[in-house]
Order: C-alpha cells, then structure tokens, then sequence
C-alpha cells in the first residue's frame, strides 16, 4: 500500500496560548496543521481547502464548536472528523454531540498523550474509510469493465486512468509486457468513450509485412498492385467514427511510420493506387511491449510519431507485481471454461506456487494454464505435482524441498542464497536486503 499523504487538521481556539500549543504539539508528529481563532474564521477555511480532523474547543464567542459543527454537518456530510474540546461541566452535552456526530471529546485539562491518542484513532479510521471508498470505487468499476479483472492498487490506477482518459479524444499508448492484457484496455477505452457505439478495429503491426500492413490500413484500389484485383477499404475508413487500435506499433517499419505520421496530422489517407485524399474521423489508441520512447531516443523509432500517439499513456503491470489478483483470475478462467471440461479447484500448495511464480507469460499464461488443467487434472483437484515444470522449477525452496537429498545447513543456506539471486537476477543489493546480510557475507558464504 503506498504511504497516505500527512493528515491536514484545522485546530480551532479563541485562547492563542492553546492554538499555539496545539499547532506545536500536531505539528512535531509530522501533520499537517491550519489554525483559526473562531468558528467563522474555520468555516471559512474550509470552503478554500479540504481538512480531515477539525479539533476544536466548543466554549468561543461569536460561533462556538458546537454551531461549528452543525455547520460542518450540513456542508460536508459528517466529514471531517470533528473532536471537541471542553470542560469538565459541559461533558453530558459533550457526550449528546457525539451522538450527533461528533468525532470524539477531550476533556480539559488532558494530557499530550490523550490528545495524541485521539487524533491517531482519528487518523487509522479517515485511512479506513479511504480504502473502503476505494474498494467501492473498484467495484463499480469493475461492473463497468468487467474484462479488467483485479482489485490491486496497481490495477485501481490503470482504472482510474481509463475513466479520465476514456472521455478526450487524444491518442493513447497502452505499455505494458506480453500477455498484461494491453488489447482489453483498449476496448474498456472504447466501450468508455464516446465513440462505444462506433467500431473497434484492431490489427497487429508485428503480424504484418509492410506492404500488406499499408494496404490494410489505407486500401487500395484495383490494379495498385500485382493480386489487388478489387477495391479493398482500409481500416482507417473501417473503423470510421470510432477506434483503431494499434497492437505491437513498436514493430511497424520506418516507411509505413511516415506515412501513419501524416495521416494522423492531415486526418486524411490515401489508399494505395489513389490519387485522392479521404477524411477520416477516428481515434487512434495504440500498444506496445517495448519502451518506445527509449527507442525513439535511440533511433529505432521515429520521435515525431511517438509523441503523436502519446498524448496520453497507461503502463500495465506485469503479473508478478499484483500477485494479490490471481486468485481472482483464478476464479474467472476456471469459471470461463466450466463448460469444456471439469470443475477445478487448486489446493493450498499449487495456490502458493502460483502466488510465488514470477508469471513471464503475465496473465495470458495464468489463462492457458487453467485451460490446460481442465483437461488434464483428474478429477478437477489441481495439487503441486499437476503445474507445469517451469512453474515448479520457480519455487521458493521451502515450497519445493527435496527430502531425499541429505544436505548440511551451509549447503542448504547456499542454495537459498543462489535461489534469491536468480530471483534478483543477480542483483547482490536487493538479494542482500531480502537476506538481511551484507554483500561481502552473501560471497562469502557462497565460497565457503
């Protein structure tokens, strides 16, 4: 989970002594602090900004705390959290605020620590309703596309990305490695757009030669070329009014990238054979697994095009970077081939594996894998034996331990140390942090 920004509190307080007291006290433990001297002069502040807790004394001239909150209820629906301050005369009324609404109370005179206690109560349950808020949100939109399968951070930002971008009309880079599924978040996309009652029309730059990848997206006429014996329209005019998705762009040849530059600057094609320019209206989203703009530095690919088709970007995360979504996949796929064979169901050890496997097929492996179990498990129980080798191969020692083999502890800690190597890519920094110990003991327990 990334780290919440500091909780922003409004202290409210007529007496200066205990604003400044307050303010110091909050402010030391790393929150953010805002201070008013009244009730009108808080109200005020928090049509300009947002604040999270409001801690105030409720005994004040002109607006005391408790029309305070009042106010802070009809205007923002019970948020902020509000914590009183009060005597030891006034706690019965106090007790019937946090009936209405209040947050908490605070006795005078209280102690740092209970002021402190307080506001961090205060500051776990707003971080609670935050992840609650963003969970709904996840299932709403997961109603919304349902293809995105994943309620991971990772996922909820590809999502919240979708729902921003889906309504302009920019072009769109979707990168991401093979099998993340880049071609679903086209269509989720297109089906949030404006243009979801229009087409969608894909076709992969990487499965083409440049010759028939140019007549596929701009035609030809008849006669253009030796076989062009009738007219063909090309995808740009195919997929009029709607999207063209771009699959692997990384992969089109220098001269056909000149000429998609032009169309997408002139919005106009010309179909092989033609002399006449045709308009189109269409939006361009495109993918990759390369990192085109590494290669545009580089030469490889052409700079202009790609800050063409980059107006916006997504990157999709690899598999192994939101592990928490594979049992859900799970039940997906095993739900989506119910029908061609048995039902399956993966005890704890295969589930951990795949939990643990680097996944470098990403999801589309995850997907073949439980086509392949449907068929060949028996009796639909997927245990650790039934995973292919590659998965077992991958395993965390503890997982995979092999009994029969008679091993000292120093050979064993060995081959766990070779084990978070290959894992770290040889990478002896990050191998060190997992393993707790330094590089120079990680070579010298291998050498010993």
């Amino acid at each position: 989970m990334t780290d919440q920004p500091a909780l922003h509190i409004l202290i409210v307080d007529d007496q200066q002594e205990m604003r400044e007291l307050l303010c110091d006290l909050l402010s030391e433990r790393g929150y953010q602090v805002t201070a008013a001297d009244n009730g009108e002069q808080a109200l005020s502040l928090l049509s300009e900004q947002a604040f999270e807790l409001i801690i105030s004394d409720i005994r004040m001239p002109a607006m005391d705390g408790i029309t305070l909150l009042e106010q802070v209820k009809d205007k923002q629906g019970f948020t902020p959290f509000v914590i009183l301050i009060t005597a030891f005369g006034d706690i019965n009324d106090t007790i019937r605020l946090i009936d209405s609404g209040a947050y908490d109370y605070l006795i005078k005179p209280f102690k740092t620590e209970q002021l402190l206690i307080t506001v961090k109560r205060a500051e776990r349950e707003l971080a609670m309703r935050r992840r609650v808020a963003e969970l709904e949100t996840c299932l709403t939109r997961g109603k919304t596309h349902p293809e995105l399968i994943g309620r991971s951070h990772a996922m909820a930002r590809v999502l919240t990305l979708i729902d921003k971008i889906a309504p302009a009309e920019g072009s769109v880079l979707i990168s991401g490695e093979t099998g993340t599924g880049k071609e679903l978040v086209a269509r989720a996309i297109h089906q949030t757009s404006q243009r979801r009652n229009q087409p969608f029309v894909a076709v992969n730059c990487a499965a083409l030669p440049a010759e028939l990848l140019e007549s596929e997206l701009f035609g030809h006429v008849r006669g253009a070329f030796t076989g062009a014996s009738e007219e063909k329209t090309g995808l740009f005019l195919e997929a009029e009014g709607g999207t063209l998705f771009l699959d692997e762009i990384g992969e089109m040849p220098p001269v056909l990238q000149a000429k998609l530059l032009r169309a997408l600057q002139e919005r106009q094609i010309r179909p092989i054979g033609s002399t006449e320019q045709q308009s189109f209206d269409v939006r361009v989203l495109a993918a990759t697994n390369r990192n085109l703009l590494e290669d545009a530095r580089a030469g490889r690919f052409r700079e202009d095009i790609y800050y063409r088709i980059a107006t916006f970007s997504i990157e999709l995360p690899p598999l192994r970077q939101r592990r928490e979504d594979i049992p859900a996949l799970l039940k997906e796929f095993i739900t989506r081939y119910q029908g061609s064979g048995q039902p399956l169901e993966f005890d704890s050890e295969a589930l951990r594996a795949l939990i643990d496997y680097s996944w470098p097929g990403n999801v589309r492996e995850l997907q073949n894998l439980v086509e392949r179990c449907h068929y060949l498990c028996n009796e639909g129980k997927v245990c650790l034996a039934d995973l292919p080798g590659e998965i077992l191969d991958d395993l965390r020692p503890a997982t995979h331990f092999n009994w029969s083999e008679v091993k000292s502890l120093a050979e064993m800690e060995r081959d766990y140390i070779r084990h978070i190597l290959k894992h770290c890519k040889g990478n002896k920094v990050q191998a060190a942090s997992i393993l707790g110990i330094n590089r120079k003991t990680i070579q010298r327990k291998l050498n010993t």
